[in-house]
Formats: C-alpha cells, sequence, structure tokens
C-alpha cells in the first residue's frame, strides 16, 4: 500500500514540475514571438496610448490603459501594470504581458479596423495559444 501511496505521489510531483516548465519564460520571448508571429512584414502601426475597449480604463477592472512603441515589428511599452514585448507581423499583433520579470500572459490581435486591436488573450502556458478569452483594445487621441 505504502508502495503505491509512495508512487502516486511521485507521479503527481512530475505532472506538476512538467507543467510549471511548460510556462513561457522571459529568456525565450524572442524565440516564441519570432516563432509564432512568422515574422512578416508590419502592415499596420500599434504607436501610441491603448485602453481596454471593453472596461472602464478608469476601474480597477480590465486591462486598463497604456502606451505602446513599435520600431518597424518591433513592440514595447506597458497596459495597466503590465510591461508588454510584441510584434506586429502582416495585420496581427502578437503580445506578452510581463510583471516583475515573469509571464503572465500572450495576447494575438487584429487590426481589421483602424485603432482597434480585436483577438484574444491566453496563460503563460498556453504556447500554442489554443484557449483564449476575448481583449479588444482601442487607441485613444
Amino acid at each position: 500500500m505504502k508502495q503505491w501511496i509512495y508512487g502516486g505521489f511521485l507521479v503527481l510531483m512530475s505532472v506538476a514540475l512538467i507543467s510549471c516548465t511548460a510556462s513561457l519564460k522571459k529568456s525565450e520571448i524572442d524565440p516564441w514571438l519570432a516563432d509564432v508571429s512568422g515574422s512578416r512584414a508590419p502592415a499596420v502601426n500599434v504607436e501610441g496610448k491603448w485602453q481596454d475597449a471593453d472596461v472602464d480604463p478608469n476601474t480597477p477592472f480590465g486591462w486598463g490603459k497604456g502606451m505602446l512603441e513599435q520600431s518597424n515589428g518591433r513592440i514595447e511599452g506597458h497596459i495597466g501594470h503590465y510591461n508588454i514585448t510584441g510584434r506586429v507581423s502582416g495585420n496581427e499583433v502578437y503580445l506578452v504581458f510581463l510583471s516583475g520579470g515573469s509571464v503572465y500572459y500572450t495576447a494575438r490581435l487584429e487590426m481589421k479596423e483602424k485603432g482597434v486591436l480585436r483577438g484574444n488573450y491566453f496563460y503563460d502556458d498556453d504556447l500554442a495559444q489554443e484557449n483564449g478569452m476575448p481583449m479588444n483594445l482601442e487607441k485613444v487621441e
């Protein structure tokens, strides 16, 4: 009986360790962005002030307000209390949300109409970006 309990404990610990290592690490951001974005030439410019389009940005809910800077296809900036790094590839925007040096979320957004980014955000361990939740940002003048 003790062997079964011990074996079960080892299996659970192995699964926990594997799931922890599946999260995007800060050192893996650039290669992951290059892979997921396909590195197409940018067709849109996302430089400027942005805010959550779904929640009043003056409340403590939602993503809040922020600023993005774009140099060719690279993006740097912040939204709410997250630092942002990312890529523009065609009309698509790929973002990584960092806080305290750790990755918390990624996002895949698309600009189909000027000044609006629509798409999904994903938890840091969803590197294939399969289980997204809606995210919409609008440009602020």
